[in-house]
């Protein structure tokens, strides 16, 4: 009886673990090449600039309305970020540190706290407000998940 018990449980852990990545496997990790695609459609869509763009390519956001309208663009293009629902951390953490990300680890703990840190009424801010907080914690690696997908 404790056997059973225990393979029961044992059973539920697997398919809650299942079910908690389920919907996240599918995400593909984009490139440097996607992102200079998305960089070039939501600069054309937002009319953005040309010395905000050449800001936005040395990794340098101010915070007004064109640049946090531009990163919610190019974030949602990327399966990051959606109006409606927030950041999605799995997609985020798969995209920073590949395919075998550890969704127990510490980075993705860092990652959740900044989306929910990501408050406010109006996505554009929501996006601008998750997405320097995870620039701020972990430049090297949010550089990174772009760079070396494209190598």
């Amino acid at each position: 009886m404790k056997f059973c018990l225990a393979l029961l449980s044992l059973l539920m852990v697997v398919v809650f673990a299942v079910a908690d990545h389920a919907g996240h496997t599918d995400y593909v990790v984009k490139t440097n090449e996607d992102l200079i695609r998305y960089r070039d459609e939501c600069v054309s869509k937002l009319s953005i600039p040309s010395d905000l763009v050449d800001k936005y390519k040395e990794w340098s956001f101010p915070d007004d309305e064109k640049t946090r309208c531009y990163l919610k663009c190019v974030l949602e293009k990327f399966e990051l970020f959606d109006a409606a629902k927030g950041f999605d951390v799995h997609n985020i953490h798969h995209q920073l540190v590949g395919a075998n990300a550890d969704h127990s680890d510490a980075t993705h703990g860092a990652i959740e706290n900044c989306a929910k840190e990501a408050a406010g009424d109006d996505a554009c801010v929501r996006a601008y407000n998750g997405f320097t907080c995870f620039l701020k914690n972990n430049a090297q690696l949010v550089q990174a998940g772009v760079e070396k997908s494209s190598k």
